[in-house]
């Protein structure tokens, strides 16, 4: 729950008032409450230009939020015309976390800046169907219509829909790959689905989206919505655990999943399962890439529990043992965002492309030979960032592709985006999408 949010319970609740309770509550509040330090605006050049604070822009909400609903879209419109700069800075905001990763105070911009998305929705600046391609909600978007016109499907599999309507017994595991991974790159989603089978895990698959797209749009309902809907046949199936490749799909399912279903980063399954096998004295079953040295680019959404990380980590120290390992300056922690999050490429491609090629040029720096990444978003990010000038790039790759070997074609991915447009399905997309 948000301070905001806490704080406004507790002023809802006169019941349990009391001097001790006022005195904690007041300096909770004081702990947890931005102090206009500048270290968040020192850290991102979004928050620098301006001269902005992570304080000042939640103030900014909370005056517009405490405003009656049919009030706020007039508000924000006059906010814009009398402060441009803050509504730019919202806009090429990644939502990535990194200027308050050290922030004594704990406050988390992530939260803080999307709120802002949905009030610019409903303020008519950021229409549906501006993003139309990714209304992950819909039965055709980018990712459902890839999958359709160039025969991605999984029919050898369970899927999360089979399984709610079989009911318990038939899995207990969800098998969560992320939009950009399950359509991107079947290989290495049938690498893993058959390495958890051969585990003994009983899992089923959903090809679905997180809604992450939906909230960059100020969706925020559609979104819950859509994970609700997950959860509710997850829950039908008996499904109790939910595996997921991407830290983000973790992030957004969070609030919405019930007590008695887990969230487990599929990195620390995989770890745990490979030592209970050598432990078994059985084959782990990876057939690793080699690489000489190998250096990471920790997830956003990985920095304040470092789960996916350290088990990646793990993984490449148990089974990739050859591979020197070295870290970015900017890493675990402290890492950067490869400027994807937030759809911000739609609004200022610019931010986009400098945040990439810093996160490359960190890479470089390493002087090692491969950049492992953990998020499939920053995976593509970083491979078109490498298709599009290969003199500046260098080896990129999922740390998936790295332990089973199977590496994603992304010339043939982004290739096969393009000519959708072109081809014999151009038109059916045309007036789909626009």
């Amino acid at each position: 729950m948000a301070v905001r949010d806490f704080l406004a319970a507790y002023e809802a609740s006169p019941s349990i008032h009391n001097a001790k309770m006022d005195a904690i509550v007041s300096f909770t509040a004081r702990q947890l409450t931005c102090s206009h330090c500048g270290k968040c605006t020192q850290r991102c050049e979004v928050l620098r230009g301006p001269g902005l604070d992570i304080g000042t822009i939640a103030a900014a909400y909370d005056r517009i939020s405490a405003l009656p609903e049919d009030e706020q879209p007039q508000t924000v419109m006059a906010l814009v015309a009398e402060d441009y700069l803050l509504y730019n800075a919202l806009r090429q905001c990644c939502f990535c976390g990194h200027c308050t990763a050290a922030c004594a105070h704990h406050v988390l911009a992530p939260e803080d800046m999307r709120a802002w998305r949905q009030l610019f929705m409903r303020a008519g600046l950021m229409p549906p169907d501006d993003s139309k391609l990714v209304m992950v909600d819909n039965e055709w978007n980018i990712f459902s219509a890839y999958r359709a016109i160039h025969g991605v499907a999984y029919p050898e599999y369970v899927s999360l829909a089979a399984a709610a309507e079989a009911g318990p017994g038939l899995a207990d595991t969800l098998f969560f790959p992320g939009c950009s991974l399950v359509s991107y790159a079947p290989e290495v989603t049938r690498a893993v689905g058959d390495w958890l089978a051969a585990c003994g895990v009983k899992w089923a698959l959903c090809d679905g989206c997180c809604g992450s797209p939906l909230m960059s749009a100020g969706l925020f309902e559609r979104a819950e919505a859509l994970r609700c809907g997950f959860v509710e046949q997850m829950q039908q199936a008996g499904i109790r655990r939910m595996v997921t490749v991407c830290p983000g799909c973790a992030d957004e399912f969070a609030d919405d999943m019930p007590a008695d279903i887990a969230i487990v980063p599929l990195p620390a399954l995989m770890l745990e399962l490979a030592e209970r096998r050598v432990a078994a004295g059985e084959p782990v079953g990876f057939a690793p890439l080699l690489r000489e040295s190998v250096t990471f680019f920790d997830s956003c959404h990985d920095r304040l529990t470092g789960r996916n990380g350290r088990a990646i980590r793990e993984l490449m120290r148990r089974f990739v043992p050859d591979a020197r390992q070295a870290e970015m300056e900017h890493c675990k922690r402290d890492t950067l965002c490869c400027g994807a999050g937030g759809a911000v490429a739609a609004y200022d491609p610019q931010i986009t492309d400098d945040r990439v090629w810093q996160v490359m040029e960190e890479a470089r720096a390493t002087a090692t030979q491969t950049v492992i990444t953990m998020c499939p978003t920053c995976t593509y990010t970083l491979a078109q960032a490498n298709l599009n000038a290969p003199e500046r790039g260098m080896d990129s790759k999922h740390y998936l592709e790295m332990l089973f070997g199977v590496e994603i074609d992304w010339a043939a991915v982004f290739a096969n985006l393009g000519g959708m447009w072109t081809g014999e399905y151009g038109p059916w997309l045309t007036q789909t999408f626009y």
